[in-house]
Order: C-alpha cells, then structure tokens, then sequence
C-alpha cells in the first residue's frame, strides 16, 4: 500500500521565507554599492556649491568707492581768517596818578574770546605812596565801549601795603564789532576821565 505524503505546516516554510528575504536586501545592497562605484552621488553632491557660488557672487558687485571719496571733502575746513593776526599788542606805559595810588599800564594786550568776542587784556601795576594799605581790585577800574561802562571779567582782589607795589591783570569781554574804547583808572563813574584805546589800528 502506497503511503500519502504527509502535508507540511507554515513553520516548516518560514525558513525558506528567510532566505529568500535575505536575497532580496543582498541584491538592493549590490545595486546601491554599484550606483556608488559608479559616481552617481558624488555628481549629485557637486552641484551644490555651484549654485552657492552664483548667489555670493552678485554681491561683490555692490560695494562702492564713493563713500571713501568723500571723506577727503568732508575733513576740509576754510581757514579762519579772522583770528590770523591774534593776539594784538596795543601801546602801553601810560602813568595814572589818583590820591596817593600811581597805576602804570605795563602791557595791553588784545586777543580773541569767542565767536563775535574779544579780550582786552590790560597789565597793570600800582604804587601806594599813602600811609595806609590800599585796595586794588576790578572796582578801580571800567572800560568804557562806545559809551556804555564794562566791569572787569575777572576779580581782581588785592591789599597794597603802604609805600609798596603789586601787579595784576584786568581783562575785559568786548564785541569784536567795538569803535571806541576808554579806560577809566582809580576813578570811576560818569564824568570820570578815560584813557583813550586805539583798539581799531590793532583789530585786523
């Protein structure tokens, strides 16, 4: 009697599925070594940078010269002419006797202040003949400009000791539009004498 071949279960196949899987990834694996080997990625991966180097390119195209040219024209000035022939010294020397004080003009000096402004700089000593010590200080002293009396800028403040002398300065801030000038010494007020400045032959 002939023996029926006995049926085999799904367990008994599942080997063969393996194998068959494995030659089906083996063959996927080669594919992929070949595509490799034969530089289809690497041109792929080249084309990349071509495309960046197109796009920085345009922009070395905008840089411009025209701003460092005009930096030269920027740094320019005109000369100021106004102030070219400062400071100006102005006749001095002049001896001014009230009560028993003797002021004496040592240097006159004119300078340039400010915008639209200048220094009348006067240098002056004074003598005290009398018993006593005697002020000198700015209130001795006004400068008359086109009429209107100017106190000193600075304070002047000093005691002279009987029969002795010091030097000080007393500077004034006049315009620079100024015509006539006089200084009053020792005596001031309205009536008092001034001497004259002839601030015009020294402004330029």
């Amino acid at each position: 009697m002939d023996e029926k071949p006995k049926s085999t279960g799904w367990w008994q196949t599942l080997p063969g599925i393996l194998t068959a899987t494995a030659a089906i990834l083996t063959a996927i694996g080669g594919l992929i070594v070949a595509f490799h080997q034969a530089g289809f990625f690497d041109r792929a991966s080249q084309k990349a940078p071509q495309v960046q180097n197109d796009t920085v390119q345009p922009q070395r195209v905008t840089e411009s010269p025209s701003a460092t040219q005009t930096i030269p024209s920027a740094t320019k000035s005109p000369p100021n002419a106004s102030t070219a022939s400062y400071p100006v010294t102005l006749p001095a020397g002049t001896e001014i006797r009230v009560g028993d004080a003797v002021y004496k003009i040592l240097t006159a000096r004119l300078d340039r202040y400010a915008p639209g402004k200048l220094s009348l700089r006067f240098e002056v000593r004074m003598v005290n003949h009398g018993r006593f010590p005697a002020n000198f200080w700015g209130a001795s002293f006004r400068l008359l400009v086109d009429g209107v009396p100017l106190a000193p800028n600075n304070s002047l403040n000093e005691l002279v000791e009987s029969n002795s002398g010091k030097e000080g300065v007393v500077e004034f801030v006049i315009p620079d539009t100024v015509h006539d000038v006089g200084l009053q010494v020792g005596e001031v007020g309205e009536g008092k004498p001034a001497l004259p400045i002839p601030l015009n032959s020294g402004k330029p």
